[in-house]
């Protein structure tokens, strides 16, 4: 179903096909037929999200001007645009009766006339089934670049996120840093307490890990109990400002199970690129200031500079 979001639509999309009118007096589609053809087979032939908006866009332009277009979903964190905004809008919610496949706005300086919006809705027609292909195909892409325990990243989505944030800051002349970060005496969270209760406090230290970074950071499971947080943009203090927030979220954090109750604690090895640095270098940068923070006692972030500790009080392990 296409559904109208806006007071001046009068069209909806049934059963992802037929446009029924919701008074007697609304207006029809008036589209050739052989565009309508043509958009379906075009519509047809990818599943990449991206250029299959931008087909759409192309082709629906030949039966209504417009002069941008913009989709967004929620529930995936997708916002795509093409062409330009302007002053009027109309906007549709795109849904079948299982799935709910995005949002989008349609743009141009003047007012859309009930048969431009009628013929918006009779082409959004073609958009579904492949829409909702595409958004399937690209759940099913991000899968596999997740750990599917804690939803982090995993190392194939690390290798190829690095190397190319890593290239895109020397190129701009942008700040870039890493963190590295362990769960500290996590061998004896599963040895005394279980496996379910240590990934429990896996999952929930990657939650803590999210919340505490900013929208434009990653956070990736390294292995085992160890991750690596990319932060973009994120100069050495900037840096260890958020590895001492995300030790501190950690440390507040409190497990219970039969076997009794427990808290955990965690150490973070810092690194900032430098001009010369590889991808290997830079990991190997914060993860020997992860090792100097475990050998100077565990809880606490260390800067790889070796100068700009932040000192943590030690917690005992309950």
């Amino acid at each position: 179903m296409v559904s109208p979001l806006h007071s001046n639509g009068r069209a909806e999309l049934q059963d992802d096909k037929v446009v029924t009118s919701l008074g007697e007096m609304a207006t029809r589609p008036d589209i050739r037929p052989e565009l309508l053809l043509r958009l379906s087979g075009k519509l047809q032939t990818t599943l990449e999200l991206s250029q299959l908006l931008e087909i759409f866009f192309d082709e629906m332009q030949q039966a209504v001007l417009v002069d941008g277009m913009s989709f967004s979903h929620s529930g995936n964190n997708l916002l795509l645009s093409y062409g330009r905004n302007s002053v009027h809008s109309a906007s549709y919610r795109l849904q079948t009766h299982q799935d709910y496949m995005g949002d989008l706005v349609f743009h141009r300086s003047t007012r859309f006339r009930e048969h431009e919006l009628a013929n918006i809705e009779g082409l959004l027609s073609t958009l579904v089934y492949p829409m909702r292909n595409a958004l399937r195909y690209h759940e099913a892409l991000a899968a596999s670049f997740r750990d599917p325990l804690t939803g982090a990243g995993n190392r194939v989505a690390l290798d190829r996120t690095l190397t190319r944030e890593l290239e895109l800051a020397k190129r701009h002349g942008q700040n870039l840093s890493i963190l590295m970060l362990d769960l500290d005496h996590f061998k004896l969270v599963n040895d005394e307490y279980g496996h379910s209760m240590g990934d429990q406090v896996l999952k929930e230290a990657a939650s803590c890990m999210t919340n505490c970074i900013r929208q434009t950071d990653m956070c990736f499971r390294y292995g085992g109990e160890e991750f690596l947080i990319l932060l973009s943009n994120a100069e050495s203090a900037g840096a260890l400002r958020i590895a001492e927030r995300i030790r501190k979220s950690i440390g507040a954090l409190a497990f219970n199970n039969d076997k009794g109750s427990l808290q955990i604690t965690c150490s973070v090895g810092c690194a900032t690129m430098n001009l010369d640095d590889s991808v290997d270098s830079l990991i190997q940068r914060a993860d020997d200031a992860l090792y100097m923070a475990k050998r100077n006692g565990r809880n606490r972030v260390i800067c790889d500079t070796d100068e700009m500790e932040i000192p943590a009080e030690q917690t005992e392990r309950r």
